[in-house]
């Protein structure tokens, strides 16, 4: 992240939702454990995953699940989504509604999927940087 957003979010509470905590946890059940390259791999992501206060984690609930599933299932259907992409964008559509429910601002670089969430519904607080 650019350093102007690094310092703002580290001056804020941060929650981590699960989803994005998924999408890391994934990683290290589907890396091969005979790979020399795994371990090296698996510090950070473990490190990472470990060092987070569990009070600091949130869960969609399912008013949050359904909505993003037919949020995602709306913009995979007229944005020709690509069936293989499809489970990224609902977990994107989860950590978008699951800011919201907490009243948080959602940080990302990934303007593009935002963008789409955004035009369903623009009250969502999101904070979109690019790191050029």
């Amino acid at each position: 992240m650019p350093r102007p957003i690094v310092d703002l979010v580290a001056s804020r509470t941060i929650l981590h939702g699960t989803p994005a905590l998924a999408e890391l946890a994934v990683i290290i059940g589907a890396l091969d454990p005979a790979d020399r390259r795994t371990q090296a791999t698996l510090i950070p992501i473990v490190e990472t995953l470990t060092r987070i206060n569990p009070s600091r984690i949130i869960a969609p609930n399912y008013e949050v699940w359904l909505e993003a599933a037919v949020m995602a299932g709306i913009l995979a259907r007229t944005q020709a989504i690509p069936r293989q992409d499809r489970r990224k964008f609902l977990n994107d559509t989860l950590l978008f509604l699951q800011a919201a429910d907490a009243g948080a601002v959602m940080v990302s670089r990934n303007s593009h999927d935002l963008d789409l969430l955004l035009q369903l519904k623009p009250q969502v607080a999101v904070l979109l940087y690019d790191n050029s």
